[in-house]
């Protein structure tokens, strides 16, 4: 998701991180944008990259 389907924000300016938990599939982030939409999104785990 690059942007909020509400208002438009751009999903890489992120207003408000609720909380952040590590899961089987990667990290998982509830956030809040500045409309108060709260997103879920999920970063996969990447050989490369370190959590």
């Amino acid at each position: 998701m690059s942007e909020c389907p509400t208002c438009g924000w751009p999903g890489s300016d992120v207003y408000e991180v609720l909380s952040r938990h590590l899961t089987s599939e990667g990290v998982v982030t509830y956030s809040r944008c500045v409309c108060g939409e709260v997103q879920v999104r999920l970063r996969p785990y990447a050989a490369d990259r370190p959590v």
